[in-house]
């Protein structure tokens, strides 16, 4: 019993181990809102190439990551063109 109790713990260890370190909903959501304040980019795409080019988060925050040049590379699919309002002439008193 105590054999088959070791060999389900350390299952269950490796299968944890193995899924953690991804990305949670919030900080997608974070990175989402990130690129919404920023502007300039389709922010769903962009949030979509953070998550496939880096596997975590920090890998994401890291400034020097040998991943960043792929990923400035990935998100100029991102880029949308952003629309210049015209200005009204407005009467000044």
């Amino acid at each position: 019993m105590n054999k088959l109790f070791s060999i389900l713990l350390g299952g269950s260890l490796l299968i944890l181990t193995a899924c953690g370190g991804g990305w949670s909903t919030d900080q997608k959501t974070a990175v989402k809102n990130k690129c919404i304040t920023n502007g300039g980019y389709d922010c769903d795409c962009y949030v979509g190439k953070a998550v496939n080019t880096f596997k975590s988060p920090k890998e994401y925050n890291k400034k020097e990551s040998k991943l960043n040049d792929k990923f400035e590379t990935a998100i100029k699919d991102c880029e949308v063109q952003v629309k210049e309002e015209k200005e009204e002439n407005l009467e000044s008193f």
